[in-house]
């Protein structure tokens, strides 16, 4: 197990390292892809934002993603939890609707015994969300009510340059720039369900007109992915 830790505590990245790790997430995304939990765990600790014998400082997350140009702030100055009602929910899920992310802390009950940090990157019929601890069907996508009960707080961190392919022009991408898009393509056209059906995200894309859905499973040239995600985001 790899430490994560003070002077006086035994803690390792696996038992309290979900914030480093939901900031390695964003990092990676974003800006630097070779960005490991091990990397900003040790920034945590050489900053002072560890504590003792718990997780990670709440005022970890602006600076760690400012060290790399992301914006980060965080929404409430106190802890809520059973508020399913609290405005800050739809501020949230209007949030990622528009492209951000949002960091949250999740207090006892599906995610977690005590407090958890996880990365939540959209809000539609479910909580889509990257859980450092689990892929669990119902961590990864998680029932708004329960999840609107055990929020206990959230950071919005701005996605902007990661969503915002509208504006995008196929001649002048790189090789790896459409490398990275065939991939992201194949892997929706290339799912299925455990049951044989399309699976959701195949679905949409034959709404959208971008496949006819005959051969989900058939590769694309990089170019053929390029032009379908220019399609899907201009509809």
């Amino acid at each position: 197990m790899k430490p994560y830790r003070v002077p006086g505590e035994t803690s390792t990245i696996a038992s309290a390292g979900c914030g480093p790790a939901c900031a390695a997430m964003v990092i990676a995304s974003l800006a630097n892809p070779a960005v490991t939990p091990e990397q900003t765990c040790a920034w945590s600790v050489a900053h002072g934002y560890k504590a003792l014998k718990q997780g990670t400082y709440y005022s970890y997350f602006r600076p760690q993603l400012a060290a790399y140009g992301i914006g980060c702030r965080q929404l409430l100055g106190s802890r809520i939890l059973n508020q399913p009602s609290h405005p800050v929910h739809e501020q949230v899920r209007a949030s990622l609707r528009e492209g951000l992310w949002a960091i949250a802390l999740m207090g006892p009950g599906t995610w977690t015994k005590g407090g958890h940090f996880v990365l939540v990157w959209d809000w539609d019929e479910k909580v889509r969300i990257l859980d450092p601890a689990s892929s669990a069907e119902k961590r990864a996508n998680g029932d708004p009510d329960t999840f609107r009960r055990e929020v206990r707080n959230y950071w919005l961190v701005d996605a902007g340059n990661f969503n915002q392919e509208d504006d995008m022009d196929i001649s002048k991408l790189t090789d790896e720039q459409i490398r990275q898009l065939a991939g992201r393509i194949q892997d929706v056209l290339g799912r299925k369900t455990v049951s044989g059906t399309l699976a959701p995200e195949l679905e949409e894309a034959k709404a959208w007109g971008i496949t006819d859905g005959s051969s989900p499973g058939a590769f694309c040239t990089r170019a053929q992915a390029a032009v379908m995600t220019l399609r899907a985001v201009k509809r």
